[in-house]
């Protein structure tokens, strides 16, 4: 149960990925991120689940590069690495991309629900918010990018654009 009195079902199981990426938790991105309780369980899962994918197609070229070494998955090819505070430095990259990215989706979100206009929280849904968790998503595909492709540059900029009216 949420502050709010909301009980949360969203917790309870870890979305599934493609099977090469690990699965994410929802009951993470939510404590870690400070996912606000409002959203309804369908609006977070859903956003999760297009971070995954937006992320994964970001990553696609580590991926093929990890399978032909072979590994079957990023969490085999993970065990071969140095653990540093507990997780490989890769893995919290994955996660902290994936997770970044489903936050600047969410907060957009907030913007539709219906609520006064003494509600409105301008920090939390300007373009500015967004940019900067795609941003903060765009480092952390580009740090995984970097240990696969040394020699090419990587973006740490998401590219995104405001039109001013």
């Amino acid at each position: 149960m949420s502050l709010t009195g909301k009980p949360s079902l969203t917790t309870a199981a870890p979305v599934a990925n493609d099977g090469f990426w690990p699965d994410l938790s929802l009951s993470d991105l939510m404590d870690r991120y400070r996912i606000p309780s409002e959203y309804a369980d369908d609006t977070i899962s859903w956003g999760l689940s297009l971070a995954l994918v937006r992320v994964n197609e970001q990553l696609d070229r580590a991926k093929n590069n990890v399978l032909a070494m072979p590994f079957e998955s990023f969490d085999a090819y993970l065990e071969s690495m140095t653990i540093l505070y507990g997780k490989p430095a890769l893995s919290v990259h994955y996660e902290h991309a994936v997770y970044s990215y489903a936050k600047a989706f969410l907060l957009q979100q907030f913007s539709t629900m219906n609520r006064r206009k003494e509600a409105v929280n301008e920090a939390k849904e300007s373009a500015e918010t967004e940019q900067y968790w795609l941003d903060e998503s765009k480092k952390s595909v580009a740090a995984i990018m970097r240990k696969f492709f040394p020699e090419e540059e990587h973006s740490t900029k998401a590219n995104f654009y405001v039109e001013l009216m």
